[in-house]
């Protein structure tokens, strides 16, 4: 007798996000501004975090880590899903200027 297929075996045509997800709340958002601005100190301005890398903070609670992105690679070369690639900065493109990008 053949098996009975589940009912709900794709239930969505997406993958269900990470469990992380759910820390990036606008308490948490403003929490984190907030211990980066007492660790920067008074001249302390906000950073848009896709052009530069924020305030680098030690000992956070567990639901703030995930704010805080991974070092930069400190030989430049990186692996992804088996392949090598390696960090490049632009430095001549409009727009684009002292930005790191990802080539293979």
């Amino acid at each position: 007798m053949a098996e009975q297929p589940q009912a709900n075996a794709l239930a969505s045509v997406f993958p269900t996000p990470p469990p992380f997800w759910k820390s990036f709340t606008p308490e948490n958002t403003s929490r984190i501004e907030k211990l980066r601005a007492a660790q920067a100190g008074p001249d302390y301005t906000p950073i848009d975090p896709a052009t530069a890398l924020p305030i680098r903070l030690l000992g956070l609670p567990t639901e703030l880590r995930v704010f805080q992105p991974p070092e930069p690679p400190s030989d430049g070369i990186y692996r992804c899903f088996g392949d090598t690639y390696k960090v490049r900065v632009l430095s001549n493109c409009i727009g684009m200027k002292g930005r790191p990008i990802l080539e293979n």
